[in-house]
């Protein structure tokens, strides 16, 4: 996700408490790990008001703080790697606030003395009014967006301007133009692109979704033909995620859509998949739900994971279950809802000769029914997640159950571990880069 990333409530926290007092600007001072160089994103890892003590002064258009808050700030941002965000408000501002005059002014110091003081970079300034901010380089012209990632990817800066079409016109009567804007404008991975993930793509694609990122080793098997959306008898042996770009570019011939025909559980498919806006995870696998759900927290990329169970018993189908489940900061992860199995994530993690040579990995794991219909059901409950994660129609549910038998949907609520190793502050949560992710190392295979 390029932009500036909070952890949901943080930003909203933070403009609250700034804009109290109306009567003059206030200041505060953020610190954001870079989540790589030149990608534009940074994830904030903590963001404070300043001390009234710092203050050299502060009036309804202006605030100066003291050179030795500034030179401590600086040398922190030394010490840790951690970029500056400079924060201060414009109470008066109405709509989306502009930086000034005055600010161009200060910000042009401070930017040489932080390149000096802290030189790897990158810091930034945000302006922040009672309805929305904005974000800029520090001393610069390049603005960038800022999201609020919690229950709903929520856009604090300026909506994107233009690109709707009349293909869209229905939608737009639903969620109005800037939500379909929004939508236009992600960049959306889909992890596993067989069962589910060939029936969302294309989903997103009708919705308006135009940037893709498509991850899966796969190639496409005469047994996958039954519901991988899109492949016949001449895809076998293809690609799965050249099929699903096919499928795609029928739907929107200018869609960028990048291939990745490898495992999202190797440590460089993962780290490629930071910079994106939302993920869907339609896999079966453990170790990947392990990787992309800690992703999910530890780089603010919210995520909607979905599995399908059909259970066949001697009297035939017994069950057929579904769930749907959005991964972000304030909402419970698979940790906290016991949907990981730790010796499965290990050997799932072991490389194709390291698993063979495991005295504990025993057997082939046997082939799960699999039915297009019901794919196509829980691809649809994502896919309608998504939108209200992302547009102003707000569908509230994050969690939900399929039951095919009973026929029913029903939203469900889990408990967040408040210590959690994945999702809670004392875990990943926004510790971008500082944090391992549990990925297969680049050198697993050569042990």
């Amino acid at each position: 996700m390029s932009g500036l990333r909070f952890a949901g409530p943080l930003y909203g926290s933070l403009a609250a408490t700034l804009l109290e007092d109306r009567s003059r600007e206030s200041c505060a001072l953020g610190f954001a790990q870079r989540v790589a160089p030149g990608e534009g994103a940074w994830v904030v890892a903590e963001s404070q008001p300043v001390p009234e003590d710092a203050y050299e002064r502060r009036d309804e258009t202006s605030a100066v703080l003291k050179a030795a808050f500034v030179v401590e700030a600086a040398n922190r941002a030394r010490r840790t790697g951690l970029s500056l965000v400079l924060a201060h408000t414009h109470p008066w501002a109405t709509g989306i606030p502009l930086f000034s005059t005055e600010d161009d002014r200060g910000e042009a110091g401070l930017a040489e003395y932080f390149a000096r003081r802290a030189p790897q970079g990158g810091h930034l300034a945000l302006v922040i009014g009672p309805e929305g901010c904005r974000a800029r380089h520090l001393g610069g012209a390049e603005e960038i967006p800022v999201w609020e990632v919690g229950d709903n990817l929520d856009l604090r800066s300026a909506w994107p301007e233009g690109g709707e079409t009349e293909a869209h016109e229905r939608q737009i009567r639903a969620f109005g133009a800037p939500g379909q804007r929004l939508l236009q404008s992600l960049n959306v991975g889909v992890i596993g692109v067989g069962g589910t993930g060939s029936v969302l793509v294309q989903e997103l694609a009708h919705l308006g979704v135009r940037r893709f990122t498509l991850v899966d080793p796969d190639t496409v098997e005469v047994t996958n033909l039954n519901r991988v959306l899109g492949a016949g008898p001449d895809a076998v042996g293809r690609l799965k995620v050249a099929v699903a770009a096919d499928g795609i570019s029928r739907i929107n011939p200018a869609a960028q859509i990048r291939q990745l025909p490898r495992d999202v559980v190797d440590a460089e498919v993962a780290e490629g998949l930071q910079n994106l806006d939302f993920l869907f995870l339609c896999t079966d696998s453990h170790a990947s739900r392990a990787v992309v759900g800690q992703l999910a927290y530890q780089y603010l990329v919210p995520t909607i994971d979905m599995g399908v169970s059909i259970t066949v018993g001697a009297r035939g189908v017994s069950h057929i279950t579904g769930r749907v489940q959005m991964l972000s900061p304030g909402l419970p992860c698979l940790t906290c809802t016991g949907a990981l199995d730790g010796e499965q994530i290990r050997r799932e993690l072991l490389s194709p000769e390291l698993r063979a040579a495991d005295p504990y990995v025993q057997g082939v794991q046997e082939p799960q029914p699999a039915v297009v219909s019901i794919n196509a059901t829980m691809s649809s409950l994502a896919a309608t997640m998504f939108i209200g994660a992302v547009t102003p129609a707000r569908a509230g549910a994050r969690f939900q159950m399929y039951d095919g038998v009973r026929g029913t949907v029903r939203p469900t609520t889990a408990t967040r571990i408040e210590t959690c190793v994945v999702c809670s502050a004392s875990g990943a949560l926004a510790r971008a880069g500082a944090w391992p992710l549990p990925v297969r190392p680049a050198d697993a295979g050569h042990g």
